[in-house]
């Protein structure tokens, strides 16, 4: 399976941050249409996540940092979705930067 790497930073302390992004994970109408069986599982102690559903799986971890956080995500494609990595990587960075600015 190929595998996407979304990595940013956030101005916000590692809990804060861990909100932000759990919330946009799980609310986002745009994953939703993507694989509407998707569903998340957090924890909140270690500030790490999963989400999975049919099409993708998806890993999330976040560290605290000196000015902030940092947020990776990780996720596994199918590959009939190989051509469209580019485009997800994209999409996905473009919408987390938007939950934490």
């Amino acid at each position: 399976m190929p595998k996407v790497q979304v990595n940013t930073e956030s101005k916000f302390n590692p809990q804060e941050t861990f909100e932000k992004v759990t919330k946009f994970l799980e609310n986002d109408k745009d994953l939703k249409k993507l694989d509407p069986s998707y569903s998340c599982q957090f924890d909140a102690k270690a500030l790490k996540g999963v989400a999975k559903g049919k099409l993708f799986s998806a890993h999330l971890e976040i560290s605290p940092k000196a000015t902030g956080s940092s947020v990776a995500i990780t996720i596994d494609l199918p590959l009939a979705l190989t051509l469209a990595k580019g485009m997800v990587q994209k999409t996905l960075q473009k919408k987390l930067d938007q939950s934490l600015a």
